[in-house]
């Protein structure tokens, strides 16, 4: 699906499609419920073809109400995924970063009347591991992106903005020969990524930093505490519209990345794009949500030839072009 054209106001709402009564209650119940399962490990059993066999009342009541939905359905006393349900596992990055990453902003809403733009009040933690998912759940773009890491000389990436620091791990087996740094603004994400990282055994090749990665805002103390001439891959995913929103644009962001890091040769961007139509149901689900929730905080959407023409103008070739769930699209840069 291809949207274009700036966002229409509209008055008359039997013209569109709408969304149901049924879609905004239960819709928000069963949201809870997939987020629910998923810290119990659920999707991951069933995803890997185990069964799922409740032990407690309170994973009884769950595993009634995901049936109930049609997500899961009951053999005996084994829980197995439904067709939605295979969907909803293999997408529940989505329901986490709505139903617990982004819910204390929406909140802010009611209080807000008067006010141009409210400050985003996220979950730090639901959201870094919400976006980790979005962005592992196709691993044949991570496979991409491992494979272009591989194939170079060995040097050193950086993920700007690496949340749970999940996609790191998974392209460090990608990319043996490659080490890695991920920074991230939140330092209690940061803190719990550094352990699992340890627990993991993959301290030696992976290093995790706390500051910001705006790039607009002169050079942060994190830069210190890396080779910034050994920085061959740079990678941002999910994350450049914002701070292009904050920072004067796509191409000064990048420019500044460009300077702290001289010898980069590559670039990793995975970001999603404006797709505004008149109605919800005109639009991929998902998109929705995320374009009011960065019009409520202020954060423009930018649209693909804005990306496009800021890769051009700084000299970046695009090398490959991978397109998820329509508005997140991951491009491979080089130079």
């Amino acid at each position: 699906m291809t949207i274009t054209g700036p966002i229409t106001r509209h008055t008359d709402s039997a013209e569109l499609p709408a969304v149901s009564l049924r879609d905004m209650i239960d819709g928000q119940t069963a949201g809870h419920l997939v987020v629910a399962a998923d810290d119990w490990g659920w999707w991951t059993d069933l995803l890997d073809g185990h069964a799922v066999r409740t032990t407690t009342c309170m994973e009884e009541v769950v595993a009634d109400g995901l049936v109930r939905a049609g997500l899961l359905s009951r053999r005996t006393q084994e829980l197995t995924l439904t067709g939605a349900g295979r969907d909803v596992a293999a997408h529940r990055g989505f329901v986490r970063v709505t139903v617990r990453g982004w819910e204390p902003t929406f909140r802010q809403l009611s209080a807000a009347r008067a006010d141009h733009h409210i400050p985003a009040a996220t979950e730090p933690e639901n959201v870094a591991r919400g976006c980790t998912d979005i962005a592992r759940r196709r691993p044949e773009i991570l496979a991409a992106v491992g494979g272009a890491i591989a194939g170079d000389t060995p040097g050193l990436t950086v993920d700007l903005g690496c949340a749970d620091a999940g996609r790191i791990a998974l392209l460090s087996a990608l990319a043996p020969d490659e080490r890695f740094v991920g920074v991230d603004i939140e330092d209690g994400v940061i803190a719990d990524a550094t352990a699992d990282i340890a627990a993991r055994g993959l301290s030696e090749r992976i290093s995790l930093l706390s500051g910001s990665v705006q790039s607009t805002e002169g050079r942060p103390a994190w830069l210190d505490d890396l080779d910034c001439d050994a920085v061959t891959t740079a990678m941002s995913f999910f994350l450049l519209h914002q701070l292009a929103s904050d920072g004067g644009g796509i191409a000064a962001v990048l420019s500044g990345w460009m300077e702290w890091f001289p010898n980069l040769r590559r670039l990793v961007i995975g970001n999603g794009m404006e797709l505004m139509a008149p109605s919800w149901t005109q639009q991929p689900w998902f998109s929705p949500t995320y374009e009011i929730y960065h019009a409520a905080t202020g954060v423009r959407l930018w649209r693909e030839h804005e990306y496009t023409d800021a890769f051009s103008e700084l000299g970046w070739t695009v090398t490959q072009r991978h397109s998820d769930h329509t508005m997140l699209v991951t491009s491979i840069l080089e130079r």
